[in-house]
């Protein structure tokens, strides 16, 4: 995994533009952040990253290999600490709030069989099931959690701290472990 420590001088940014040439001059990126597949992951124009960031886009995993996609839309803004990590796709609609400390992912160490329980978590193969989907202007709280197969509908808040295991309607508030809706901001379609 490659972390890049300091974008304070233009050498540095120069050298974040090397390795990630799809990165767009108009986006901000604090430091630290740690990124594994930087070929894998694109950037809309105008994104802003806060500090502590660790996105990985996993292309192989001990003798496994993937196609692993990640998808940020323009304007996107994350305040800090965002762990994402695909096998499969995760992809983050435009206009995207995102709070500090949030995990988004697509994939588990195994699947939870019987089988594998004898296996070191560790040492499991990776398991997708399914890409992840967060529509436009969608504003995620800090803490939440996003777990492998969720689609996320435009407009749609996730409360501090939740814990979304199913998908989220567009225009609705969700909340808790597992997340459930607590309010429609728009009225569900008829």
């Amino acid at each position: 995994m490659k972390s890049i420590n300091s974008f304070r001088n233009l050498r540095s940014r120069s050298i974040v533009r090397k390795i990630w040439p799809n990165l767009t001059a108009s986006t901000t990126v604090r430091l630290p952040i740690n990124v594994r597949g930087w070929k894998y992951i694109t950037v809309g124009n105008d994104c802003y990253f806060g500090p502590g960031c660790r996105i990985e886009a996993w292309d192989s995993y001990g003798t496994e290999s993937f196609s692993p996609t990640i998808m940020f839309g323009a304007r996107t803004r994350v305040a800090g600490n965002l762990h994402i990590g695909a096998i499969n796709s995760v992809v983050i609609g435009e206009d995207v709030l995102i709070g500090r400390d949030v995990f988004i992912t697509d994939h588990a160490h195994g699947n939870s069989s019987i089988e594998q329980q004898t296996i070191a978590p560790n040492d499991r193969p990776l398991f997708s099931k399914g890409a992840v989907y967060v529509g436009d202007k969608v504003w995620i709280c800090e803490r939440a959690i996003i777990l492998p197969g969720v689609h996320i509908g435009s407009g749609s808040i996730i409360g501090a701290g939740a814990v979304v295991t199913h998908d989220v309607p567009a225009g609705c508030v969700v909340g808790g472990n597992p997340a459930r809706i607590v309010k429609h901001i728009v009225p569900p379609e008829q």
